[in-house]
């Protein structure tokens, strides 16, 4: 699935589990995918009481946390500005 529009970010959000992998030890679904503002990586996390996070990673930076997201719209908007690299990581894992 790809984020074209808005509401397909529901769907990808609703449907998590069947494009995410499964962290045993952090017991949590993630997927990686480019962050191209600093080079690196974006790792978008789901835990199993439906709270989302994301973490950054790359050669020159390293967030120091997870950034929890309080709100469903924020981490709507989060995928929103980041659709591109969201979409290209996953016709590359097809």
């Amino acid at each position: 699935m790809q984020i074209k529009k808005k509401n397909d970010i529901d769907i990808i959000l609703d449907n998590f589990s069947s494009i995410a992998e499964w962290d045993h030890t952090g017991k949590k679904l993630y997927l990686v995918f480019p962050d191209r503002k600093r080079g690196g990586q974006w790792t978008l996390m789901r835990y199993d009481d439906n709270r989302y996070s994301v973490h950054g990673l790359g050669q020159e930076y390293l967030d120091e946390a997870e950034l929890f997201f309080d709100e469903r719209d924020s981490i709507i908007s989060f995928l929103w500005d980041n659709r591109a690299a969201f979409n290209a990581s996953l016709k590359v894992a097809r």
